[in-house]
């Protein structure tokens, strides 16, 4: 046990110290918010894919994969290719736009985008970020207090007091350029042991043939959709990949976008981002699917990747586990609170406070930090199922931004009161549908995604279209666009 509260405590003094290094590299609200735009590929993907995955990798995904067994493959494919898509679709665009449009958050450039010299998307947008991500950040730390309940027996509302003080240090320190830098290390970590895990217990195991042939057995667990047949067989489909529909609208990882360096640096970035997620997600899966067979009786069975370790490896190497996952939580709750950050200090305070200059500005970023961080923790106070609470997170992110995204990045067609009525119709029917229930039937994402494009699209026609300043910045940025094809 001791060598494993070691290296746990070695994680910790790392980020602490990301953290005091990049304090004194911020200079800026440019620092602060958007890491200078200074990112070098790597920084860039592997920050996004880590950020994006979270603990829901280490322990939501497997956890699913435990009780769908196969039919979790749906959930992998939503994944993959919304990953690749996002990259290949919204990067480059979205990192051309944050110059030519001079904004610092995504929340900000859909303010530019249509023109809207009130505010009034960027106060709407911003809102809705800051509630989303204060739910997302919620998942997060219900995972990291059954984390650290099952490594140390500390008790869960200790263990999310430790993981938001971890979390709020580095991130009140130095902005997205901490959280950039963290999570380049944390996913570099999640990475390696996702990868070696699943191959050294199979090993062990001395191969798959009793867990093919005792697994074959259950009902359903080597099928497409888990046994179900008609709508049940349509819905699990349709909620695997919708999963993948909603990255468009992942504030958090077009961020990461919107922070590289060159943009010519995207491609790359597209490759290693999209090879992270395949590797770690599809090893996330086989982990939940050995689980199923090692562990036929866990309680928990978001569990079943910690359980791993304590079974088949050193029990020295417990910390090292107990780190990767607390890895994958903080990576994205220091994402998540960085993002509702950007929406306050660009968005909402600046609604309502027109002359801040730039050191203000970080002060007020840095505030906003500790606010969220606390509405975060009073919200995970009630300990819940990371997958569930993501999933619903998620959705949320992609019905109320995907559409308008993918239409300010790729159509001059959009405008203010557009804009914000996909906003509340996505916020809207996502709630909606899912306290209602039928979320049992058709994921949320997916009937929130279809409805809040379509009152973009008509609302906007409605409205008189987009206005002439919104037209001339827009084929300004498409220009610049074909400018930047040509070097």
């Amino acid at each position: 046990m001791v060598a494993s509260v070691i290296v746990f405590l070695l994680y910790i003094v790392l980020l602490v110290a990301i953290g005091i290094v990049t304090y004194m590299r911020t200079k800026s609200s440019k620092d602060y918010m958007l890491a200078g735009r200074a990112n070098n590929k790597w920084v860039t993907a592997i920050s996004a894919e880590s950020s994006d995955m979270s603990g829901w990798l280490l322990m939501g995904l497997p956890g699913a994969a435990y009780s769908m067994g196969f039919a979790a493959i749906w959930t992998l494919i939503g994944l993959l290719f919304g990953t690749m898509l996002n990259w290949m679709i919204s990067a480059n665009r979205l990192r051309v736009a944050s110059e030519v449009y001079d904004c610092l958050s995504v929340t900000e450039f859909f303010e530019k985008r249509v023109n809207d010299t009130k505010g009034t998307v960027g106060l709407i947008s911003g809102i809705a970020v800051l509630i989303i991500m204060i739910i997302n950040s919620s998942a997060e730390i219900i995972g990291s207090g059954k984390l650290l309940n099952a490594t140390f027996g500390l008790d869960y509302s200790t263990g999310i007091i430790i993981a938001m003080f971890i979390v709020i240090v580095y991130t009140f320190l130095g902005g997205y350029m901490a959280v950039s830098w963290s999570n380049l290390f944390q996913g570099s970590l999640m990475f390696f042991v996702m990868l070696l895990v699943p191959i050294i217990v199979v090993f062990k195991m001395g191969g798959l043939n009793d867990f093919v042939a005792t697994m074959s057995q259950t009902e359903g667990f080597f099928h497409w959709t888990n046994g179900l047949t008609g709508f049940g067989a349509f819905s699990t489909i349709a909620g695997g990949i919708g999963i993948g529909v909603c990255y468009f609208g992942v504030v958090h990882v077009l961020t990461c976008f919107m922070s590289i360096k060159d943009s010519s640096e995207i491609k790359d970035s597209t490759f290693i981002g999209t090879t992270w997620v395949s590797i770690t997600s599809y090893a996330a899966v086989i982990i939940g699917m050995l689980g199923a067979f090692l562990f036929p009786t866990i309680a928990d069975p978001e569990q079943v990747f910690f359980q791993m370790g304590k079974d088949f490896f050193p029990a020295g190497l417990l910390g090292l586990f107990a780190a990767t996952v607390m890895a994958a939580i903080l990576s994205s709750v220091s994402a998540y609170i960085i993002v509702a950050t950007g929406a306050v200090s660009t968005n909402i305070v600046k609604h309502f406070i027109k002359d801040l200059d730039d050191k203000k500005t970080v002060m007020i970023s840095r505030i906003s930090v500790l606010v969220i961080a606390v509405l975060a923790y009073l919200m995970s106070l009630n300990s819940g199922v990371v997958f569930a609470v993501a999933l619903l997170a998620t959705a949320l992110l992609g019905s109320c931004f995907g559409p308008l995204v993918l239409m300010s990045l790729y159509t001059k067609n959009v405008n203010k009161t557009g804009a914000i009525a996909s906003i509340l119709t996505g916020l809207i029917v996502v709630i909606v549908w899912y306290y209602s229930g039928l979320s049992n039937y058709i994921y949320e994402a997916v009937p929130g995604m279809v409805i809040s494009a379509i009152v973009l699209v008509v609302v906007t026609r409605l409205t008189g279209g987009p206005s002439a300043e919104s037209v001339a910045k827009y084929e300004e940025f498409e220009r610049e666009i074909a400018a930047r094809k040509e070097k």
